[in-house]
Protein backbone atom coordinates (compact mmCIF):
# COMPACT_ATOMS: atom_id res chain seq x y z
CA UNK A 1 0.00 0.00 0.00
CA UNK A 2 1.19 3.29 -0.77
CA UNK A 3 1.27 6.35 1.49
CA UNK A 4 -1.67 8.06 -0.21
CA UNK A 5 -3.86 4.99 0.31
CA UNK A 6 -2.66 4.75 3.44
CA UNK A 7 -3.61 8.11 4.47
CA UNK A 8 -7.37 8.14 2.72
CA UNK A 9 -8.00 5.06 4.75
CA UNK A 10 -6.65 6.46 7.66
CA UNK A 11 -8.63 9.45 7.16
CA UNK A 12 -11.53 7.46 6.94
CA UNK A 13 -11.79 6.84 10.52
CA UNK A 14 -10.40 10.44 11.37
CA UNK A 15 -13.60 11.61 9.71
CA UNK A 16 -15.20 9.45 11.89
CA UNK A 17 -14.69 11.30 14.88
CA UNK A 18 -15.66 14.59 12.83
CA UNK A 19 -18.92 16.17 12.09
CA UNK A 20 -22.10 13.35 11.20
CA UNK A 21 -24.49 12.64 8.36
CA UNK A 22 -28.04 13.54 8.86
CA UNK A 23 -30.10 10.89 8.92
CA UNK A 24 -33.80 10.60 9.54
CA UNK A 25 -35.78 7.50 11.15
CA UNK A 26 -39.08 6.54 11.19
CA UNK A 27 -40.34 5.27 14.99
CA UNK A 28 -39.46 1.67 14.34
CA UNK A 29 -39.18 -0.12 17.97
CA UNK A 30 -36.78 1.30 20.70
CA UNK A 31 -35.28 4.67 17.83
CA UNK A 32 -37.25 7.72 18.22
CA UNK A 33 -39.09 9.10 14.81
CA UNK A 34 -37.48 11.61 13.27
CA UNK A 35 -34.25 13.26 12.97
CA UNK A 36 -31.16 12.42 14.84
CA UNK A 37 -30.75 14.98 17.35
CA UNK A 38 -26.72 13.37 17.66
CA UNK A 39 -23.98 13.02 15.78
CA UNK A 40 -22.51 9.47 16.58
CA UNK A 41 -19.08 8.65 14.92
CA UNK A 42 -17.76 5.14 14.19
CA UNK A 43 -14.28 4.71 15.93
CA UNK A 44 -13.49 1.25 14.57
CA UNK A 45 -12.10 0.60 11.44
CA UNK A 46 -13.96 -2.89 10.86
CA UNK A 47 -16.31 -4.94 12.63
CA UNK A 48 -15.84 -8.90 12.54
CA UNK A 49 -18.78 -11.15 12.54
CA UNK A 50 -18.14 -13.81 15.23
CA UNK A 51 -15.89 -11.34 16.90
CA UNK A 52 -17.80 -10.29 20.74
CA UNK A 53 -15.04 -7.64 20.48
CA UNK A 54 -15.03 -3.59 22.14
CA UNK A 55 -16.77 -1.24 19.18
CA UNK A 56 -15.47 2.43 20.26
CA UNK A 57 -17.44 5.33 18.93
CA UNK A 58 -17.89 9.02 19.84
CA UNK A 59 -21.18 10.99 20.05
CA UNK A 60 -21.32 14.74 19.69
CA UNK A 61 -24.07 17.16 19.32
CA UNK A 62 -25.25 18.70 15.84
CA UNK A 63 -23.50 21.78 16.59
CA UNK A 64 -19.93 19.57 17.28
CA UNK A 65 -19.46 19.87 21.08
CA UNK A 66 -18.87 16.43 22.96
CA UNK A 67 -21.20 14.41 24.53
CA UNK A 68 -19.76 12.76 27.55
CA UNK A 69 -20.88 10.35 30.07
CA UNK A 70 -24.61 10.32 28.92
CA UNK A 71 -26.11 6.48 29.57
CA UNK A 72 -27.17 5.55 26.14
CA UNK A 73 -28.56 2.27 24.75
CA UNK A 74 -27.09 0.95 22.03
CA UNK A 75 -29.20 -0.82 19.43
CA UNK A 76 -27.95 -2.32 15.37
CA UNK A 77 -30.25 -0.97 12.66
CA UNK A 78 -30.48 -2.50 9.11
CA UNK A 79 -29.85 -0.05 6.15
CA UNK A 80 -33.76 -0.95 5.66
CA UNK A 81 -34.18 0.77 9.22
CA UNK A 82 -35.51 -2.31 10.86
CA UNK A 83 -34.51 -2.64 14.55
CA UNK A 84 -31.38 -6.17 14.37
CA UNK A 85 -30.22 -6.00 17.58
CA UNK A 86 -29.82 -4.38 21.21
CA UNK A 87 -30.23 -3.10 23.20
CA UNK A 88 -26.45 -3.33 24.07
CA UNK A 89 -24.70 -1.64 27.31
CA UNK A 90 -22.62 1.46 26.42
CA UNK A 91 -19.44 2.83 28.85
CA UNK A 92 -17.65 5.82 28.37
CA UNK A 93 -14.48 6.59 29.27
CA UNK A 94 -11.48 8.76 27.85
CA UNK A 95 -8.82 7.87 25.91
CA UNK A 96 -5.79 8.29 27.03
CA UNK A 97 -4.14 11.46 26.92
CA UNK A 98 -6.83 12.79 23.93
CA UNK A 99 -9.22 14.87 25.60
CA UNK A 100 -11.72 12.77 23.75
CA UNK A 101 -14.16 10.84 25.42
CA UNK A 102 -14.99 7.70 23.68
CA UNK A 103 -18.20 5.16 24.22
CA UNK A 104 -17.17 1.58 24.12
CA UNK A 105 -20.28 -1.57 23.43
CA UNK A 106 -20.07 -4.96 22.26
CA UNK A 107 -21.61 -7.33 20.17
CA UNK A 108 -21.69 -10.41 18.28
CA UNK A 109 -22.99 -10.21 14.43
CA UNK A 110 -23.22 -12.98 12.47
CA UNK A 111 -23.34 -11.48 9.03
CA UNK A 112 -21.29 -9.12 7.24
CA UNK A 113 -22.57 -6.29 5.39
CA UNK A 114 -23.95 -2.90 6.36
CA UNK A 115 -25.44 -2.14 9.52
CA UNK A 116 -25.80 1.13 11.82
CA UNK A 117 -24.95 1.65 15.63
CA UNK A 118 -27.87 3.60 16.91
CA UNK A 119 -26.83 5.39 20.22
CA UNK A 120 -30.55 6.35 22.21
CA UNK A 121 -30.70 8.45 25.25
CA UNK A 122 -34.55 9.07 25.81
CA UNK A 123 -35.63 11.27 22.99
CA UNK A 124 -31.97 11.84 21.48
CA UNK A 125 -30.40 9.33 19.27
CA UNK A 126 -27.73 9.36 16.50
CA UNK A 127 -26.43 6.73 13.90
CA UNK A 128 -22.93 5.90 12.47
CA UNK A 129 -22.45 3.38 9.89
CA UNK A 130 -20.43 0.32 10.68
CA UNK A 131 -17.74 -1.85 8.67
CA UNK A 132 -19.08 -5.58 8.92
CA UNK A 133 -16.72 -7.63 7.55
CA UNK A 134 -15.99 -11.42 8.02
CA UNK A 135 -12.95 -12.54 8.83
CA UNK A 136 -11.63 -13.93 5.58
CA UNK A 137 -12.80 -10.62 3.99
CA UNK A 138 -10.76 -8.36 6.55
CA UNK A 139 -8.39 -5.64 5.79
CA UNK A 140 -6.14 -6.50 8.53
CA UNK A 141 -4.84 -9.61 10.09
CA UNK A 142 -7.52 -11.39 12.36
CA UNK A 143 -6.88 -13.78 15.42
CA UNK A 144 -6.84 -17.14 14.62
CA UNK A 145 -4.36 -16.28 11.74
CA UNK A 146 -0.48 -17.14 12.32
CA UNK A 147 1.18 -13.55 13.09
CA UNK A 148 3.93 -12.51 10.37
CA UNK A 149 7.33 -12.68 11.70
CA UNK A 150 8.98 -9.70 10.24
CA UNK A 151 11.86 -7.86 11.79
CA UNK A 152 10.86 -4.66 13.54
CA UNK A 153 13.76 -1.59 14.30
CA UNK A 154 15.67 -2.23 17.47
CA UNK A 155 18.53 0.05 18.61
CA UNK A 156 21.13 -2.44 17.62
CA UNK A 157 19.15 -3.04 14.51
CA UNK A 158 17.07 -0.06 13.07
CA UNK A 159 16.10 -1.84 9.97
CA UNK A 160 15.94 1.58 7.87
CA UNK A 161 14.26 3.51 10.16
CA UNK A 162 15.18 6.93 11.14
CA UNK A 163 14.47 6.86 14.50
CA UNK A 164 13.18 3.88 16.20
CA UNK A 165 10.52 5.72 18.39
CA UNK A 166 9.31 9.06 17.84
CA UNK A 167 7.66 9.00 21.23
CA UNK A 168 9.06 11.89 23.53
CA UNK A 169 10.80 10.38 25.76
CA UNK A 170 11.04 6.96 23.47
CA UNK A 171 8.98 4.17 24.89
CA UNK A 172 10.46 0.52 26.57
CA UNK A 173 8.65 -1.46 23.82
CA UNK A 174 12.32 -1.67 21.74
CA UNK A 175 13.89 -4.33 23.12
CA UNK A 176 13.20 -7.19 20.84
CA UNK A 177 12.48 -7.31 17.25
CA UNK A 178 8.87 -9.52 16.28
CA UNK A 179 10.80 -11.58 14.39
CA UNK A 180 12.46 -12.69 16.98
CA UNK A 181 9.74 -12.63 20.03
CA UNK A 182 7.96 -14.84 17.83
CA UNK A 183 10.69 -17.10 17.29
CA UNK A 184 12.59 -17.58 20.46
CA UNK A 185 10.99 -17.95 24.10
CA UNK A 186 7.43 -19.22 23.49
CA UNK A 187 6.13 -16.42 25.47
CA UNK A 188 2.99 -13.98 24.43
CA UNK A 189 3.63 -10.68 22.77
CA UNK A 190 1.91 -7.39 22.06
CA UNK A 191 2.98 -5.31 19.11
CA UNK A 192 1.41 -1.61 18.65
CA UNK A 193 2.03 -0.25 14.99
CA UNK A 194 1.52 3.37 15.61
CA UNK A 195 3.73 7.12 14.82
CA UNK A 196 3.31 9.47 18.03
CA UNK A 197 4.69 12.09 15.94
CA UNK A 198 3.40 11.65 12.87
CA UNK A 199 -0.18 10.10 13.39
CA UNK A 200 -3.00 11.32 11.00
CA UNK A 201 -6.16 10.86 13.63
CA UNK A 202 -6.71 12.59 17.27
CA UNK A 203 -6.23 9.19 18.85
CA UNK A 204 -3.24 7.72 17.57
CA UNK A 205 -0.60 9.70 19.04
CA UNK A 206 -1.40 8.55 22.74
CA UNK A 207 -1.59 4.60 21.96
CA UNK A 208 2.22 4.37 22.22
CA UNK A 209 2.16 6.34 25.71
CA UNK A 210 -0.79 4.24 26.83
CA UNK A 211 0.49 0.52 26.15
CA UNK A 212 4.20 1.66 27.70
CA UNK A 213 1.86 2.93 30.62
CA UNK A 214 -0.14 -0.77 31.00
CA UNK A 215 3.05 -2.55 30.24
CA UNK A 216 5.03 -0.92 33.45
CA UNK A 217 2.19 -1.15 35.62
CA UNK A 218 2.30 -5.33 36.46
CA UNK A 219 5.14 -8.64 35.74
CA UNK A 220 2.20 -9.26 32.63
CA UNK A 221 4.01 -13.04 32.63
CA UNK A 222 6.81 -12.33 30.58
CA UNK A 223 4.56 -11.08 27.69
CA UNK A 224 7.23 -9.30 25.41
CA UNK A 225 5.81 -6.12 24.34
CA UNK A 226 6.64 -4.13 21.04
CA UNK A 227 6.11 -0.79 19.28
CA UNK A 228 6.74 -0.51 15.73
CA UNK A 229 6.89 3.16 13.45
CA UNK A 230 4.66 3.78 10.71
CA UNK A 231 6.81 5.72 8.96
CA UNK A 232 10.73 5.01 8.79
CA UNK A 233 11.34 8.98 7.72
CA UNK A 234 9.05 12.01 8.42
CA UNK A 235 5.83 10.77 7.75
CA UNK A 236 6.67 9.97 3.82
CA UNK A 237 7.72 6.40 3.47
CA UNK A 238 5.49 3.74 4.67
CA UNK A 239 7.92 0.94 6.99
CA UNK A 240 8.24 -2.47 6.10
CA UNK A 241 6.42 -4.01 9.14
CA UNK A 242 3.59 -2.22 8.23
CA UNK A 243 3.62 -3.17 4.17
CA UNK A 244 4.52 -7.00 5.50
CA UNK A 245 1.31 -7.21 7.76
CA UNK A 246 -0.88 -5.01 4.97
CA UNK A 247 -1.89 -2.62 7.29
CA UNK A 248 -4.76 -0.27 6.20
CA UNK A 249 -4.94 2.21 8.99
CA UNK A 250 -2.94 3.33 12.54
CA UNK A 251 -3.09 2.23 15.13
CA UNK A 252 -3.40 -1.19 15.42
CA UNK A 253 -2.50 -3.22 18.71
CA UNK A 254 -2.31 -7.02 18.31
CA UNK A 255 -1.99 -9.74 21.15
CA UNK A 256 -0.47 -13.01 19.99
CA UNK A 257 0.02 -16.41 21.65
CA UNK A 258 3.39 -17.85 22.55
CA UNK A 259 2.63 -20.13 19.11
CA UNK A 260 2.30 -17.20 16.53
CA UNK A 261 -1.41 -16.92 16.60
CA UNK A 262 -3.13 -14.15 16.65
CA UNK A 263 -5.64 -13.69 19.53
CA UNK A 264 -6.82 -10.97 19.31
CA UNK A 265 -6.77 -7.01 17.68
CA UNK A 266 -7.87 -3.48 18.63
CA UNK A 267 -7.52 -0.24 16.57
CA UNK A 268 -8.04 3.17 17.48
CA UNK A 269 -8.66 4.51 20.44
CA UNK A 270 -6.53 2.94 22.92
CA UNK A 271 -8.78 2.88 25.75
CA UNK A 272 -6.83 1.41 29.10
CA UNK A 273 -10.28 -0.57 29.91
CA UNK A 274 -9.88 -1.95 26.51
CA UNK A 275 -6.27 -2.44 26.13
CA UNK A 276 -5.93 -3.57 29.66
CA UNK A 277 -9.19 -6.53 29.28
CA UNK A 278 -7.08 -7.57 25.71
CA UNK A 279 -3.65 -8.19 27.54
CA UNK A 280 -5.11 -9.99 30.14
CA UNK A 281 -6.63 -12.61 28.15
CA UNK A 282 -3.42 -13.35 26.00
CA UNK A 283 -1.49 -13.87 29.38
CA UNK A 284 -4.77 -16.16 30.86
Amino acid sequence: MDRRLFLKSAGLVAGALGAGVGLTACSRGPIPGGEQTLAVQSATFEVLTGQDRPVAFGVRTLDNEEVAARDFEVYLRSMEGDVVGGPFAAEYEEAAGTGIGIYLTSFDLEREGPVELVAVDGRDWGAAALNVKSPEHSAAPVPGQQAIATPTPTPERPNGFTRICTQDPPCGMHEVSLDEALTTGGQPVAVLFATPAYCQTAVCGPAVATLDGIRGSRGWSGMRFIHCEIYTDEGQTLGDPVQVWDLPTEPWLFTIAGDGTILDRLDGPMVPSAVTAMLERAVA
